[in-house]
């Protein structure tokens, strides 16, 4: 029997297995570091998903609402799972890392899952226009999307952001929105023409989370009790209850190299410090972006390299509506991203900026000034909250610093190669469309009744993102030595295939998570037919 192993658990390593598991005949395991959440607040959060919210204990509430932790890397705090730091912790993965410039450090995830543990949930398709520089058309990719729509849940609705990005599959429908959220759809209803002419677009939300079964309880950027947003840890639970993988957590995987028609990984087990050597027929290697250029550049000896990889820069930005609505703070929400507002910069959803809004969550109050969090300033607290929404931008890479990693020899024995992660130079574009961008939403502000506060606009640090790829990517014009070929095959190697975003060509600024996971079950599918 012919034998896989994918390396990691998260969005790739997910999208690949779903694929592989369609050869009855594969022996699929899996090797992951596979840390989950601390058992007392696991069985917190069972005891909340067996009860009914409006029951819930207020203090097994406060044990697993954990807000965000200032990183000191950017302008956005870090997230937290039901109060926990265990998808950024350092359990191996980040020794040797370091990031001069205040680059963003934890970029490699331990969790379960990866960092899919603890994401915003959007998912949309790139525009057709992306693939027009890639090698894969978008015709090839749109089984992929498919076949992943299929698998995560999925909520979605048909609007004006479809044309360029298709509902693809059937979604179910959205929760209600929030009353901010809904004037503002209204608003973009009755004033669209206008607002189109400005090159900006509103639609609501695409996201991976069970919406049909959501009580709307506000928990949605804290961990969902119910477990209604997806993580790839829910794929490979399904994959093992049905015994199609064998995973093994507790692994960092260290060295890859083939050996005639043996590909083959060197791991280290985290709790032992004991090496393990694993050979299968092929390897997937799913580490995440800076995860797999690290294993791969390593492994390839690429040492003393500056690589290049790229991101799509993020930016937040405040917005205020001069009509208040109710006081958000009492209403039932699902406090994921409600709705997206793009602005292209032409007709093809090519050179575009995406802005995901969210009209309220608890961080909102925690992250104002401090004296608005005094109880005496509660009035002013209330109007506030009754006009403000938050906006995460993105930026395509093309118009965004690339990160840069240099890899180099470490002193320690059996360890990965050291790593340094910088931020590049800003390139000649990227501030030309901000200040498009913002002209654009001040135009549109009131139409939208959504006004910018641009005194609070803020650029994340490098890699901050969490959208980064390219180190290794499936593109004609990069170093010969970098290249990766469809199937994600780089350097010499035959049996090895890396299926994460490490192989982009480019990062555009529309959702991300989705398309590492099509792309890496299309390079997955592909490799089934190469000879055995």
């Amino acid at each position: 029997m012919q034998r896989a192993l994918i390396i990691g658990s998260g969005p790739a390593a997910a999208g690949a297995a779903l694929a592989l598991c369609n050869r009855e005949d594969l022996q699929i395991s899996v090797i992951d570091l596979g840390l989950q959440l601390e058992p007392d607040r696991e069985r917190t959060v069972e005891a909340l998903a067996a009860t009914d919210h409006e029951s819930w204990d207020a203090h097994d509430v406060a044990e697993i609402a954990g807000q965000p932790v200032r990183s000191g890397s950017g302008s956005l705090p870090q997230k937290r799972a039901y109060g926990s730091d265990f998808p950024f912790r350092d359990i191996g993965q980040l020794e040797g890392l370091t990031t001069p410039g205040g680059a963003n450090g934890s970029v490699i995830s331990p969790a379960y899952g990866g960092f899919s543990s603890v994401w915003g949930a959007q998912v949309m398709p790139f525009a057709t226009s992306v693939f027009d520089h890639w090698p894969v058309s978008a015709a090839e990719m749109e089984p992929h999307y498919r076949a992943v729509l299929g698998e995560i849940p999925y909520a979605a609705e048909v609007d004006d952001l479809a044309p360029l990005f298709p509902l693809i599959g059937r979604p179910m429908d959205l929760p209600p929105p929030s009353a901010r959220s809904a004037r503002v759809l209204a608003a973009y209803a009755g004033h669209r023409s206008a607002i189109n002419r400005l090159g900006v677009a509103v639609g609501k939300a695409r996201l991976a989370f069970n919406a049909d079964a959501c009580v709307r309880c506000g928990l949605c950027l804290t961990g969902c009790p119910y477990d209604l947003i997806y993580s790839a840890a829910q794929t490979f639970d399904r994959l093992r209850g049905e015994q199609r993988v064998t995973y093994r957590s507790g692994l960092l995987a260290l060295r890859l190299e083939e050996d005639g028609d043996r590909a083959i990984v060197t791991a280290r087990e985290i709790a032992t410090g004991r090496t393990e050597r694993f050979e299968a027929d092929r390897v997937y290697v799913a580490c995440g972006g800076i995860g797999t250029t690290r294993l791969v550049a390593g492994s390839l000896g690429l040492l003393g390299e500056e690589l290049t990889m790229l991101e799509s820069q993020q930016f937040s930005l405040p917005f205020l509506s001069l009509r208040r609505t109710p006081d958000p703070r009492r209403e039932a929400l699902f406090t994921l991203n409600q709705f997206n507002l793009t602005v292209a910069l032409d007709d093809e959803g090519f050179d575009l900026a995406q802005l995901h809004f969210y009209t309220f969550n608890s961080a909102f109050s925690d992250a104002l000034p401090t004296p608005l969090r005094a109880r005496i300033a509660e009035p002013a607290r209330k109007e506030l909250l009754r006009r403000l929404s938050f906006a995460l931008g993105y930026l395509p890479s093309w118009r965004s610093p690339a990160v840069s990693v240099r890899i180099s020899p470490t002193m320690r024995d059996g360890a990965l190669p050291e790593m340094s992660i910088s931020r590049g130079a800003v390139p000649s574009g990227r501030n030309a469309m901000m200040r498009t961008i913002v002209a654009r939403l001040l135009r549109s502000a009131p139409r939208l009744d959504l006004y910018p506060v641009l005194p609070m606009l803020r650029l994340s640090a490098a890699a901050k993102s969490y959208h980064y790829g390219g180190s290794f990517p499936h593109a004609v014009d990069a170093p010969a030595r970098l290249q990766s070929d469809r199937t994600g095959r780089t350097g010499p190697w035959q049996r090895i295939h890396l299926v994460d975003a490490s192989v982009f060509p480019s990062v555009p600024a529309t959702t991300f998570t989705l398309t590492v996971m099509a792309n890496a079950h299309r390079i997955a599918t592909e490799t089934l037919a190469l000879p055995q």
